[in-house]
């Protein structure tokens, strides 16, 4: 998402400068300069050193603006101090990094976070210009972190003319993954992902959908163990004629050739702020089941539908999608191209970051 903002404002004639650790970003847009430390060992964060001096040496610039993205590293901290000092107009993005589902155990690594947080990164966060959030349901999380802050609500965009390119370029006559109609699951095997819920949702449609239908799971394994015991709830219950792991997918047309071809796609995400595999998705035509928790709040208005994360809803939902006729598949898939359209586009949504950045310089 910094890419595409960055890449729209460069569009739109906005000077931007991505600053980050070296080696963790990919090829910046050409209007963008790009600017890497690389991290130090040993020291408080491995904070590169010039860091601190170089973000001075930017907010001197008149009328900068510096925006923040995530919360736990001391990136963030060493800049939003350097801003407060300089009185420097700021705003940060937290990406979902303070959703309360991260904090549903509270061990070490928890308690770790939550001491950092009242001790070092609110301290500095509380003089904030601006807060943004990318969902209604993420605004009401972070209003319990930053009591009485500004927060902003303004959604992941899609650049819809590059998505439209790439299916021009992959023709009908692509090789669909099985033979049967299917449906698909993209993205990395994780548990905030969901992916046991779906299995186990997808086993108890089998009796009536009767073999008619295949579940294929796209994405890398982050999460080794995870993705042992996903597999092995796949040879538990009798699904592994049924249930196909085609693992990681590198290059864009392989995506769109997935998206193609499938019956519908399926994000039954634990937390989620949004998720792009849904937006892409829909923007494909094709109908989408993803959960309430991604605080996609309009989805159904588009012919989507939302469950929670439980594997009854889910199994329900699935039912639908299954006894769907190929015109209803086709309908909803079509009702929620147009809601991308409307409010999920960088035509819909880059306005509205220029009127955010305006507003605080």
């Amino acid at each position: 998402m910094v890419m595409e903002l960055t890449r729209y404002l460069a569009g739109q004639g906005w000077d931007s400068t991505i600053v980050t650790a070296k080696g963790r970003v990919s090829p910046v847009p050409p209007a963008v300069n790009l600017i890497e430390f690389p991290l130090v060992s040993g020291g408080a964060w491995r904070l590169p050193r010039g860091l601190k001096s170089y973000l001075q040496q930017l907010t001197r610039l008149p009328g900068p603006i510096l925006h923040l993205h995530g919360v736990w590293m001391g990136f963030q901290w060493s800049a939003a101090r350097v801003a407060l000092k300089q009185k420097t107009a700021t705003l940060l993005s937290p990406h979902g990094m303070c959703n309360s589902w991260h904090f549903r155990h509270i061990g070490f690594k928890e308690l770790r976070k939550l001491i950092y947080w009242r001790t070092v990164a609110y301290p500095a966060f509380r003089h904030i210009s601006a807060i943004h959030a990318v969902t209604p349901r993420e605004r009401d999380e972070l209003a319990r972190w930053f009591p009485g802050q500004s927060i902003r609500v303004i959604p992941n965009a899609l650049d819809l003319e590059a998505m439209d390119h790439l299916r021009s370029q992959t023709g009908d006559d692509s090789a669909p993954p099985v033979d049967e109609p299917y449906l698909l699951s993209l993205g990395r095997l994780h548990p905030v992902k969901g992916l046991e819920l779906l299995v186990e949702a997808f086993a108890q449609c089998q009796p009536e959908i009767q073999d008619r239908f295949r579940l294929v799971i796209v994405g890398p394994e982050s999460d080794p163990a995870y993705s042992a015991k996903l597999k092995s709830l796949v040879r538990l219950s009798g699904l592994e004629e049924k249930v196909t792991f085609l693992g990681p997918v590198f290059g864009p047309q392989e995506k769109i050739s997935l998206y193609r071809h499938a019956w519908a796609f399926c994000a039954p995400s634990q937390t989620e702020v949004m998720g792009l595999v849904n937006l892409e998705a829909a923007s494909m035509g094709l109908p989408v089941v993803t959960t309430h928790e991604t605080g996609l709040w309009d989805w159904e208005e588009g012919g989507g539908l939302l469950v929670h994360p439980r594997v009854e809803d889910l199994s329900r939902a699935l039912k639908k999608v299954f006894s769907w006729g190929d015109r209803e598949r086709r309908d909803r898939g079509q009702k929620l191209r147009q809601l991308v359209e409307r409010r999920y586009a960088w035509q819909a949504v880059g306005p509205q970051w220029l009127e955010l950045y305006a507003g605080l310089v």
